[in-house]
């Protein structure tokens, strides 16, 4: 087996079908192909929907994991993981799609280079322009400039690339179990650090499909999205720091409380109120108190 694609899959009985019809039409061998589908605490039809396709396409090597209960996508990806066999690993959305020789570009492309990771082109249907398009493959092997190329530091989707399975389990990588959201943006930067080369694929093209009724445009859902979202950047931040790379975006939390305090200040500056003044340091406090936790928690550097 050449490669295993994982998918955690929690009611989406809607697209699922879609979804494996994008990987059985593949012109790589269906043969050199499985797909391990984690069936994550489902409570519609998505297992039903499954469990018809892999009696319509016998020939589709197909597997399905069933949780009882919810878990959230990191232990859903860590235990199919574990089941897979494939030379290679591919972590995919049940939502999302690929262009038909998605596998054979980057099958190839690892297999020729040696390389450990191989880098496909993503398409963020909600935000076009936060997408990355390769126009020539390269391949990469010194720390900075796998971070550059790749920005993984801002984009750590995890579907984003083929990854040898040996490399991963010799490193021990696992996704963060107490994380719903944004569990992929620390993980995946690890896995480009360490990676022995990686290379760039082009013609390779993942399409993130933005969903309205998904679990990451509710809004019941969208504070603790923002939550997990904070925390994995600083925890990309130290690591960064711990190894000297340099980030290829701006710190967001830093922008963020730069936007807020300038209300106030703008508000004290052309304000007549005598009190105004308390507006402005209002303004600052939060800014100055995000820096102080951030350069508590940043390591020396080696």
């Amino acid at each position: 087996m050449k490669i295993s694609v994982i998918i955690p899959a929690y009611n989406c009985a809607e697209y699922i079908c879609q979804t494996l019809d994008c990987i059985r039409l593949q012109t790589f061998p269906a043969r050199d192909i499985e797909v391990i589908v984690y069936l994550d605490g489902c409570t519609d039809a998505t297992a039903d929907a499954v469990a018809m396709y892999a009696r319509d396409w016998p020939k589709m090597n197909l597997r399905a994991i069933r949780a009882a209960a919810n878990q959230g996508p990191s232990i859903a990806r860590n235990t199919a993981v574990a089941a897979a066999r494939g030379e290679y690993i591919h972590f995919m959305d049940a939502d999302d799609v690929i262009n038909t020789d998605f596998y054979q570009k980057l099958y190839d492309a690892a297999h020729r280079t040696d390389a450990d990771v191989a880098v496909a082109g993503f398409i963020h249907e909600r935000w076009p322009g936060d997408g990355i398009v390769f126009d020539r493959e390269m391949v990469l092997s010194l720390p900075q400039d796998k971070i550059d190329a790749t920005q993984v530091d801002m984009h750590g989707y995890c579907w984003r690339y083929l990854i040898r399975r040996d490399f991963w389990n010799h490193n021990h990588f696992a996704f963060p179990t107490d994380m719903k959201y944004c569990e992929d943006i620390l993980i995946m930067t690890k896995m480009v650090y360490y990676a022995n080369r990686i290379v760039l694929v082009p013609g390779a093209e993942y399409v993130y499909k933005y969903r309205q009724n998904s679990m990451l445009t509710t809004k019941s859902t969208r504070k603790l999205q923002a939550n997990f979202y904070h925390r994995a950047r600083c925890d990309v931040y130290i690591f960064m720091c711990t190894f000297d790379l340099r980030m290829t975006c701006k710190k967001y939390k830093f922008t963020a409380y730069r936007l807020f305090g300038l209300l106030p200040v703008l508000t004290a500056r052309y304000s007549t109120d005598n009190n105004s003044c308390w507006l402005c340091l209002f303004g600052l406090i939060p800014f100055m108190r995000l820096r102080q936790k951030v350069k508590a928690k940043r390591p020396p550097l080696k």
